[in-house]
């Protein structure tokens, strides 16, 4: 579980550099961003939160474990490719920090649950 974790953490950096052409940067245009994209590239984020913190400390088996922490992962991962796709280049600002709050949602799933010995507070 730590390989599958650690390289999907490794694959949004990828996507940005190779997608988005490096880390954006400069200042966003004067117009704010529409709300819906904002909705669209955090609630992906609040689903793979609740699956982490509510789900996964339920799941006793690894094979339920994996499959959950590939769909937590996988919707921790799709705001970054919002933000590409719909946001653009006129919010680089707005990229980066899409970008900053995807990393830290991946490093959630980093799958310690999944360690010999550790133990789940009940």
């Amino acid at each position: 579980m730590w390989i599958l974790w650690f390289a999907m953490l490794q694959g949004v950096f990828i996507i940005q550099w190779v997608l988005g052409k490096g880390i954006p940067g400069g200042d966003n245009i004067e117009a704010p961003m529409a709300a819906w994209l904002w909705v669209l590239c955090f609630a992906p984020i609040l689903v793979a939160t609740g699956i982490r913190w509510g789900v996964i400390p339920k799941l006793k088996l690894p094979q339920q474990q994996i499959v959950a922490m590939i769909v937590g992962l996988s919707l921790s991962e799709a705001p970054v490719f919002f933000s590409l796709f719909l946001v653009g280049p006129d919010y680089p600002q707005n990229q980066l920090a899409v970008l900053m709050v995807a990393v830290v949602s991946l490093i959630q799933f980093a799958p310690s649950y999944a360690t010999p010995g550790y133990q789940q507070e009940m």
